[in-house]
């Protein structure tokens, strides 16, 4: 039993250290929890998992550039919103991208699509650092509140700012000691993100939250309230 919980908890770790919308990381955990039980209730073994993996890489050096290239279109198009024209799965996009050979048609047709990801980006961390303007504008903390209420002030604002996690933002937590953090979790994080997403104008309204600071997960930059 001790075993296969270690086992569990594994998974979950790597999984949420994923940089990817935490709904889709914590839907990814429960269905790599379900193939992962066997018929009488138990866990993959480790061989297996790494059995899985290998096949996995296979199946991807198998592909054709056609294939390769059905993918980054179909990477691109997941979580996309036209109204924003924000979203996709950029990792993804990237990896079956980089698969295509130079040379071949595929190549030519991926091209110009290379900045979508780019361009897709900069609108989100701009949508995201309004949101952080707008919550804190509709729901200003009053003087006077308690600790606790201070501290739901801090999760709400965390939680409406992670609705955009599925467009490729990342997890938007409120972390360290006494969740006094407005934690990024995403890879690509630095320190021209956070500049967007807590921009000047909101800091006053963060600290009044009890914030006291913003920061990447992935430790490439904070600012301190």
């Amino acid at each position: 039993m001790a075993s296969a919980v270690g086992r569990v908890l594994s998974i979950g770790a790597v999984l949420l250290a994923i940089p990817t919308a935490c709904v889709g990381a914590l839907a990814l955990y429960g269905k790599a929890l379900s193939e992962s039980e066997s018929g009488a209730g138990t866990l993959i073994s480790p061989t297996e998992a790494r059995a899985r993996v290998e096949q996995a890489r296979a199946r991807f050096a198998a592909m054709t550039p056609a294939e390769h290239l059905a993918a980054a279109r179909a990477a691109l198009a997941a979580g996309y919103d036209p109204v924003t024209d924000t979203g996709g799965s950029f990792r993804s996009f990237e990896h079956h991208a980089d698969a295509i050979p130079a040379g071949t048609p595929e190549f030519e047709a991926v091209r110009p699509l290379r900045d979508v990801p780019r361009v897709r980006w900069d609108k989100l961390l701009v949508i995201a650092g309004g949101r952080v303007v707008q919550h804190a504008r509709e729901h200003a903390f009053p003087a006077g509140g308690s600790v606790a209420q201070q501290r739901a002030a801090r999760t709400a604002l965390a939680l409406d700012v992670d609705q955009l996690s599925g467009r490729g933002l990342g997890c938007v937590h409120v972390a360290d000691e006494a969740d006094t953090s407005l934690r990024f979790d995403q890879a690509n994080c630095w320190p021209g993100m956070l500049r967007v997403v807590a921009p000047d104008d909101a800091r006053a309204a963060l600290r009044s939250y009890g914030f006291r600071r913003v920061r990447c997960n992935n430790g490439n930059a904070a600012i301190d309230l």
